[in-house]
């Protein structure tokens, strides 16, 4: 099962960096016992909200990895990747 051989899921997208060049924003998911047991009662919508708690244990959602580029100075606003429908944006 997905559930038990889960260690992390890593997701990418390159943003234009300021002065050129790209950057990694990156989503990770940790297979954590609490994010194992969601996977395997099939509470998926709750994904999100374990990736947002969960940053002692080196989780973060694209949203966060955006607004920390945003913070340090990498990227600026006109840089960030388009959001789908329905998606909160990174306030600056």
């Amino acid at each position: 099962m997905l559930a038990e051989s889960l260690e992390a899921v890593i997701a990418q997208t390159l943003v234009k960096k300021k002065g050129g060049g790209r950057v990694a924003a990156c989503e990770i998911l940790v297979g954590a016992p609490a994010v194992r047991n969601l996977i395997r009662e099939a509470k998926l919508h709750q994904l999100l909200s374990m990736m947002q708690t969960g940053q002692r244990l080196g989780m973060q959602t694209l949203d966060m990895a955006l607004a920390d580029l945003l913070k340090r100075g990498l990227i600026d606003q006109s840089a960030m990747p388009p959001r789908p429908a329905g998606m909160a944006g990174v306030a600056a």
